[in-house]
């Protein structure tokens, strides 16, 4: 019995190795050619996506226009030329070429793209909102409504001029003085943060309202109803001093 088991584990031994055997040749065979297996796969996938590619443009699913919206600062050339035109609308990668058109500006917050088949493609651009220019040193930046630099040294005009120390963390009033969309405020020119505690507002490049730290926002009003209602006018003085609670002091 036991010389019978003995032989019957030889045997079986025996397939073991066998197989062993021809699983290392044919391991050796495919891995020695690996290379030529996969280069005659990509060459044929190669072919086959190239013959594809020559059926849907010749069907009309080319890109004959790109519609670009939504940009004000941005050159309109430079995200057309990021447009791969010689490819299927099919083929273009849509979040790809999203990312590759934020790169172009930072005036750029977010991009859509969608396709209207068959041959259109759609580009939305939505820019940072420029709210004022941000002087320090020798630098002018546009920052947005937040305080926030979107770019430095761009050629824009128009808008009020923020300076002083710590200005950009204390824009609330003059985004409220803005806002009111007043007679008044329509003259501001540029907002002077001052000692870090208060504003300098200057109306027209030439008169300089100095509001107090405390209440500035009660001044303004009171400067808006003089300049509405009185024979007040702010351009008949250099310096509109309001840093004292009840009291005006003007300088031609």
């Amino acid at each position: 019995m036991l010389s019978n088991v003995t032989r019957s584990q030889r045997s079986f031994l025996r397939k073991c190795a066998l197989v062993i055997i021809i699983a290392l040749f044919l391991t050796l065979v495919l891995y020695s050619s690996f290379d030529k297996i996969t280069s005659r796969f990509n060459y044929y996938l190669t072919w086959c996506n190239d013959c594809l590619s020559k059926l849907l443009l010749s069907s009309g699913f080319s890109i004959d226009e790109v519609v670009v919206t939504g940009n004000k600062f941005t050159n309109e050339k430079d995200i057309l030329g990021l447009v791969d035109k010689t490819q299927p609308i099919m083929y273009v990668s849509l979040s790809r070429l999203a990312d590759s058109i934020q790169s172009v500006s930072k005036w750029i917050k977010h991009v859509r793209i969608y396709r209207t088949l068959p041959n259109t493609l759609h580009i939305n651009i939505d820019e940072h909102k420029p709210f004022a220019l941000w002087k320090y040193g020798n630098r002018t930046s546009v920052i947005d409504s937040e305080g926030k630099v979107i770019t430095d040294d761009y050629p824009i005009g128009n808008f009020v001029v923020i300076t002083g120390q710590n200005s950009l963390s204390n824009l609330k009033f003059v985004k409220d003085i803005l806002g009111s969309k007043t007679q008044l405020s329509s003259y501001i020119s540029s907002c002077v943060y001052v000692g870090n505690r208060r504003w300098n507002i200057i109306l027209d490049n030439v008169s300089t309202v100095k509001l107090p730290e405390d209440n500035p926002h009660s001044a303004w009003d009171y400067l808006n109803q003089l300049q509405n209602t009185t024979d007040f006018t702010f351009s008949d003085w250099s310096i509109i001093d309001m840093r004292i609670t009840d009291k005006i002091f003007v300088k031609r």
